[in-house]
């Protein structure tokens, strides 16, 4: 509880401080006195990948931006096609169950029964409202292709901003996007954002999706260490030479991965 308030206090800090700005001059500063824990890449620049990649779901020790963890949180995830928000999303979508009949909606309905308020919502009707929002949702997608939020944000503001302000806290609201984390060989899990956008993206079997990485693995962050400090293809290991197409690292080099050859790289940007 004392560590969800604090977060929650340093996000409306950083938030009232100028938002994403504020959050990257905050990262810097933390990475130069901690860099074991604090990763050199910008967690606000999103990576377009192809939604089959991300195949389970695991959850981090930390929620917040930027961070490197070392342990075993990679090696503890689950199928993300037997979660329940995927389980729901298939069933209403590919076998027309209504959202109420699902067991993602029965895990709210208790959660409102507890006296809880889930996803802000006090009563069943303002749930189920909440659960016909996806609806409107796959249509979009389906019918225009996957937005990433700052495109929706200026392509539809009220609409944005009643949803967001309604149901979601972070930092910037164009930071609401799908969350995922890297692990110690490269592998991409979903995080703890946007399971349903997810699942409908995999449901229409889409190429690429935008997302944005909350957490690395202080083994994966060595390869990206690594990396940012090569001169030529001859000063990488053979564990570097081998990741060098994964969407993580193509910011951080110029080598043709397809080559042995020691091709110049460009500056980092």
């Amino acid at each position: 509880m004392y560590r969800r308030r604090r977060d929650r206090l340093c996000r409306r800090l950083l938030a009232r401080a100028g938002g994403i700005r504020a959050g990257r001059t905050y990262l810097r500063a933390r990475r130069r006195l901690k860099p074991e824990s604090i990763t050199d890449a910008d967690p606000f620049v999103r990576l377009w990948i192809d939604p089959a990649r991300i195949d389970r779901q695991v959850r981090t020790a930390s929620k917040r931006w930027g961070r490197v963890e070392s342990g075993d949180w990679d090696r503890d995830a689950i199928p993300f096609e037997e979660t329940t928000a995927y389980g729901s999303v298939d069933a209403h979508f590919r076998r027309d169950v209504p959202w109420r009949e699902t067991a993602e909606f029965e895990q709210y309905r208790e959660r409102l029964e507890a006296g809880e308020q889930p996803k802000g919502c006090g009563t069943e009707a303002e749930l189920e409202a909440r659960f016909e929002e996806l609806d409107t949702i796959y249509e979009r997608i389906a019918t225009d292709g996957y937005r990433s939020q700052p495109e929706l944000w200026a392509e539809r503001p009220d609409y944005q901003r009643d949803v967001f302000y309604k149901w979601d806290r972070t930092l910037d609201p164009r930071l609401d996007e799908i969350t995922v984390s890297i692990g110690r060989d490269g592998s991409i899990f979903h995080g703890d954002r946007g399971d349903h956008r997810l699942a409908i993206a995999k449901l229409l079997d889409l190429e690429e999706i935008p997302v944005l990485v909350r957490c690395r693995h202080a083994r994966w962050q060595s390869i990206r260490d690594e990396l940012s400090a090569a001169t030529r293809r001859s000063e990488l290991t053979d564990r570097t030479r081998a990741r060098l197409e994964h969407p993580d690292l193509r910011d951080l080099h110029g080598f043709d991965p397809s080559s042995d050859a020691g091709v110049i790289s460009v500056p980092n940007s």
